[in-house]
């Protein structure tokens, strides 16, 4: 690749996405920009960031169900500001990964079939994950698309970490824990090997709106916070974690406040 080359990112929340900008230089990837589209806002913009400058670029693009409008606006918008015409791939954050994908995969149809079949683990995110990526294939069909996946990291866990206290047979239909934030996990396990190699054990906070922790030994997830789904562990902006069962069971009995 030339040093000209450029590599695209897409992290689907569940009501926005960030994308990312990078210029590759051989196995190096240098940050050049980057934006968030809130699909929610009315008007719809892209708030692109480039060094200390930061632009509020409106799209008037609908958002539709296939994305079409906005992913080819943005990318005429993003080529105000970049030579969009030398990328050679886009990267795409994947909530879940299920048992199939340990690792990041190239987006042929199968493996865009398996997210797919994954939507009722993670039913918030991976659609939108799933429209982007079939949106820039519509636009892009050449450019060569890759899923990294936030439960990957912690396939290394040992199976009775992983286990529920149900029945077997629920566990090898995949009801098992999974944890999240992997990517964010992953590069933080990579500066720790960088900064402080004897730190062989390790507890690691995610922190934001959704937070977790994992315990890792020599760079590798060996227990996390998050189960099954992400409203597991400990509390959050607007989930509560770790919760009694109890305490769902006995709220459903009584009827609740006005205010909430």
């Amino acid at each position: 690749m030339s040093s000209t080359d450029l590599l695209l990112t897409f992290n689907a929340g569940s009501s926005t996405v960030k994308v990312g900008v990078f210029s590759i230089d051989g196995a190096e990837a240098r940050h050049l920009g980057k934006g968030v589209i809130d699909l929610r806002a009315e008007p719809l913009s892209l708030r692109l960031t480039r060094g200390s400058q930061t632009f509020h670029m409106p799209l008037r693009a609908e958002v539709t169900d296939d994305l079409h409008g906005v992913i080819d606006e943005t990318f005429a918008r993003l080529a105000d500001q970049f030579d969009v015409a030398a990328a050679v791939a886009v990267g795409h954050r994947v909530v879940h990964g299920g048992e199939r994908f340990t690792s990041a995969v190239a987006l042929d149809d199968a493996a865009t079939d398996g997210i797919e079949a994954l939507i009722p683990l993670a039913p918030l995110h991976q659609p939108q994950a799933l429209r982007f990526i079939r949106a820039l294939r519509h636009l892009k069909p050449h450019l060569v698309q890759t899923a990294s996946f936030d439960t990957a990291f912690h396939a290394t866990q040992d199976d009775l970490v992983r286990r529920l206290a149900i029945p077997r047979s629920l566990h090898e239909e995949g009801i098992k824990r999974y944890g999240f934030h992997g990517l964010s996990y992953r590069f933080i396990a990579s500066e720790l090997a960088r900064k402080a190699p004897h730190a062989a054990k390790a507890v690691v906070a995610h922190l934001g709106s959704g937070a977790s922790l994992c315990a890792m030994e020599d760079g590798i997830s060996r227990d996390c916070s998050m189960g099954f789904s992400t409203l597991d562990g400990i509390p959050m902006a607007t989930r509560p974690g770790c919760l009694d069962p109890g305490v769902i069971l006995h709220l459903g009995r009584r009827s609740l406040p006005s205010h909430l």
